[in-house]
């Protein structure tokens, strides 16, 4: 059964009219919408790893589609952008797609070409989603068994000394298996390393 976020698209319009015609068009095709009335309410509520997809009007007061869009790809670079536009916005949301943007919409819209649309942003979302899932995987299959169990320990918040002495190796070894595995996670930190440890675990049925 598919995940639930990734039927969950997100409508940024500031024009409210515009928003239940787009929630009952999802609603008619078994998606769950998240309404946003503004740029700094979406900013504000809005939370990652839930979101397929986000519709984002071009022409909203104070904060812009394009400014949300370039604050949303340093937050989740991977959740598909769909500009809804007006016809004097199509090259706005030119511009915005040469940065990453999935696609625009004129407004009116053509109910088919929408689906069809938010339908592919979605593919695209589980695509990636499942990209990501397999570039962890295959990292931690790259681990040696001595650097599998060095990396048990660092999950478990032990410290090198701890892990040195229940492994029966020195506290350099540990040292030096840890930045081996540092390096072939690409984390950042202890703290990005054990994230995606964490998040590669599939939970429980």
């Amino acid at each position: 059964m598919t995940s639930p976020s990734t039927h969950t698209v997100c409508i940024v319009d500031d024009d409210v009219q515009v928003r239940r015609f787009l929630v009952e068009i999802l609603a008619s095709i078994g998606l769950v919408a998240e309404e946003y009335a503004s740029g700094e309410d979406f900013m504000r509520r809005w939370q990652p790893g839930g979101t397929g997809c986000v519709l984002l009007d071009i022409r909203m007061p104070r904060i812009t589609g394009p400014e949300i869009h370039d604050w949303l790809r340093q937050q989740s670079p991977d959740v598909p952008v769909i500009f809804l536009s007006g016809y004097a916005d199509v090259p706005t949301a030119v511009r915005a797609m040469r940065l990453g943007a999935f696609d625009f919409l004129e407004k009116p819209f053509n109910v088919q070409q929408l689906i069809e649309r938010v339908n592919a942003a979605l593919r695209l979302a589980e695509e990636r989603r499942a990209g990501s899932r397999a570039v962890t995987d295959d990292w931690r299959q790259s681990l040696t068994a001595r650097e599998t169990e060095v990396l048990d320990g660092i999950v478990s918040g032990k410290r090198n000394k701890v892990i040195a002495a229940d492994l029966g190796i020195s506290e350099r070894t540990v040292e030096t298996h840890r930045a081996r595995i540092m390096e072939k996670s690409g984390a950042n930190s202890v703290i990005d390393l054990v994230g995606q440890v964490i998040g590669s675990k599939p939970s429980a049925q």
